[in-house]
């Protein structure tokens, strides 16, 4: 798949949905963002290198939000969460309020990576 909108039209309709829901709840948590296929999955990529992903899978949806997603274990309880994947479906979606925090989370933990570095390198 090329485009976000042939992985998404290729996937039946209430699934569909729900990707594009998680895809705009990701790019309202922060400007810049961009969306495209990456790793086979729709990807959104911020200016300073952040990035999640979400994808359909055999029986759901997954979200792939890395280890930020361990950030938010307790709110995420009712969902399957195997390793940095949660798992969820169309009839049963992950709220948008925790899409977006999940975004700024790994957004913010992209910033402090890139100022560990760049400290590391001053010395």
């Amino acid at each position: 798949m090329a485009t976000v909108r042939e992985y998404l039209d290729a996937l039946p309709a209430k699934d569909a949905k729900s990707l594009r829901r998680v895809r705009d709840a990701a790019l309202a948590a922060a400007p810049g963002g961009k969306a495209s296929i990456s790793y086979g999955v729709i990807g959104v990529v911020f200016p300073n290198g952040a990035r999640i992903h979400c994808g359909a899978r055999r029986g759901g949806l997954s979200l792939y939000p890395g280890h930020a997603g361990q950030e938010f274990a307790s709110e995420l309880e009712d969902f399957k969460i195997a390793g940095t994947t949660i798992h969820f479906t169309s009839d049963r979606e992950l709220p948008i309020a925790l899409i977006k925090r999940i975004t700024k989370a790994i957004i913010t933990n992209a910033d402090e990576r890139a100022a560990a570095r760049a400290k590391k390198k001053r010395r």
